[in-house]
């Protein structure tokens, strides 16, 4: 069935995309006025409102023949209009790429909706932040998306809420991110992981995906929280090796050969040292010369020594 945009959903459009009678300059190059009309090369005259409207009702027409031919499951004509609106704020590329629309074809709705909140981000002055207007816009789109479906009953008593640690996570403030980045092989606990996925677009996108279980199910209550799911990669049965070879810790093995290196840099100078106090004529010059050798390199190689033995990996050899 080939759906058109409603006076609701071109409302709901108008509305976010709000109006700009004066061009304004975008920063890859061209002019934005109107509802989100994009003009190439000059700013032009400004726009009247009624004027704007029908610049946008040209510019959504291609949208509206993409929804159509993307999503391949039964709509209503609420949906239709939160995906229109949707898909002409992330763009053609995105939308079609996106777990909403996967998930709107898979014929799973709730979590669609769910999905949409994954895109509130944008880059705002060279940085991307989660941005309000995109938060308001994802919640409008999300409720209308919702409007039409059969609504299932949630007593309180029964289907008490329990917390999506996913979603918390999801609707945390952003934070500005460390200039030096720590690799996720470094990752201290799953938790940190957990955030910087969450913190990451469209990796957020993967952890929206939920899997929502009706509210009632022939007469017998069943959880209406939604779970996560991870992504799944089946890999063929392997028989397991014979001889397992011991996992090397590249950063610690150069740190301990640091460590043997300055020990024996430390013994070169003990024996230099060494050989200049005894090997001398014994008078208070050599003594001095051979003790600002031996010294330093005593020193280096008492070090050397001590953080040996207390390195990891030499800890689990001596246990």
């Amino acid at each position: 069935m080939t759906h058109t945009l409603s006076s609701t959903g071109f409302a709901l459009v108008r509305k976010f995309e709000g109006f700009r009678a004066e061009a304004t300059a975008l920063p890859e190059g061209g002019w934005v006025v109107g509802y989100g009309h994009v003009r190439v090369g000059d700013a032009g005259a400004p726009l009247s409102k009624n004027e704007a409207t029908e610049l946008l009702t040209l510019d959504l027409a291609p949208v509206e023949q993409l929804v159509n031919a993307k999503v391949t499951a039964p709509i209503k004509q609420s949906q239709f209009d939160a995906l229109v609106s949707f898909a002409f704020s992330v763009g053609e590329g995105a939308f079609v790429q996106s777990q909403v629309l996967r998930r709107v074809n898979s014929g799973e709705n709730v979590a669609a909706a769910c999905a949409l909140d994954a895109w509130r981000k944008a880059e705002v002055e060279g940085e991307v932040q989660i941005v309000e207007a995109l938060v308001r816009r994802r919640a409008a789109e999300k409720a209308l998306f919702l409007r039409d479906l059969p609504l299932s009953p949630s007593p309180s008593a029964l289907l008490r809420p329990t917390l999506d640690h996913a979603a918390s996570i999801l609707g945390a403030p952003g934070k500005k991110k460390s200039p030096v980045q720590i690799p996720a092989v470094l990752a201290s606990s799953p938790a940190q992981m957990l955030t910087r996925i969450l913190n990451s677009e469209p990796a957020t996108e993967a952890l929206l995906l939920t899997q929502v279980a009706p509210a009632i199910d022939d007469g017998e209550l069943t959880s209406a929280h939604a779970a996560p799911v991870a992504r799944r990669t089946e890999a063929p049965t392997r028989r397991a090796p014979m001889f397992k070879l011991p996992r090397v810790d590249l950063n610690l093995a150069a740190e301990n050969f640091g460590l043997v290196a300055l020990m024996l840099f430390g013994l070169a100078l003990v024996s230099i040292g060494a050989s200049i106090v005894f090997g001398g004529r014994g008078d208070s010059a050599n003594m001095l010369a051979g003790s600002a050798v031996f010294l330093p390199g005593f020193a280096a190689s008492l070090v050397a020594g001590f953080s040996l033995w207390h390195a990891p990996g030499l800890k689990l050899a001596r246990a």
